[in-house]
């Protein structure tokens, strides 16, 4: 037996499928695809050994930022690895214990290029004298250059020079942007294959919800994580410039 339609309901099902439509393509255009690697966690966020907080998704630089609690919300920039004018930097929200007010702290490696120059400058890499390439996990010289940058890398954070600049932001900016954050990182999608991104910058969302901490680490992000990076990329670039204006991010947001 076949079901009729009569014109009404023929208008209400189309309608139904062209909002379908419209909301798996705009799905699609905000999740993650074509970019590069990422990986979300939800943890706790304090322990009862060692440190009072969980900092095991902050990397090295991020613990020179952010080294002595997770906020409610922080955010991380790391530049690519070629000479480019962007250094790390990045941002959190702090409030006081009686939740009355909030303050944006920005951070940033102010000598990024200069230190990496010296460190590496005292744990040279070496070249190859082979024409043949070097590939031998076994081989000396591949050896030492690994060990050179692990030298290095850990020399340079004794080098940067990290400046802070805090500005008292007001608490819908600071409940704005931790909800969007935290709808972010919950909403966050990745679709297909990455592709093999060697270079390239990278970023982090994190937040604290009730007892966990979630983390967010984005190698090239697209979609709606390139917007919310954008965002955050030019409150700190405001900040630093004493341009902070708290309007037009909290309309951004809006918008996002």
């Amino acid at each position: 037996m076949q079901t009729k339609f009569n014109h009404h309901e023929k208008n209400i099902v189309i309608c139904f499928i062209h909002i379908l439509f419209f909301t798996f393509l705009f799905s699609q255009e905000n999740d993650h695809s074509g970019g590069g690697n990422f990986l979300k966690r939800i943890e706790y966020n304090k322990r009862i050994w060692e440190h009072n907080y969980n900092f095991d998704s902050k990397g090295d630089v991020e613990k020179l930022f952010y080294g002595d609690f997770n906020a409610p919300v922080e955010f991380f920039f790391s530049p690519s690895s070629v000479y480019v004018p962007e250094v790390p930097c990045g941002f959190r929200i702090v409030k006081d214990t009686l939740n009355k007010t909030f303050t944006l702290e920005i951070k940033y490696i102010s000598n990024f290029r200069e230190a990496l120059k010296e460190a590496y400058s005292m744990y040279p890499l070496i070249a190859s004298t082979s024409i043949i390439p070097v590939t031998d996990d076994r081989d000396p010289i591949r050896i030492q250059n690994r060990e050179n940058i692990k030298k290095a890398s850990e020399a340079v954070l004794k080098l940067y020079t990290v400046d802070s600049r805090s500005f008292s932001v007001s608490y819908p900016f600071a409940e704005k942007l931790y909800n969007k954050m935290v709808s972010l990182i919950a909403n966050f999608k990745a679709r297909g294959i990455p592709p093999g991104i060697e270079d390239g910058y990278s970023v982090t969302f994190r937040t604290v919800v009730d007892d966990e901490v979630w983390s967010l680490r984005i190698h090239m992000p697209t979609g709606t994580a390139f917007k919310m990076s954008d965002i955050c990329r030019q409150m700190i670039k405001d900040a630093k410039n004493n341009q902070m204006d708290e309007a037009i991010f909290i309309k951004l947001l809006d918008d996002f």
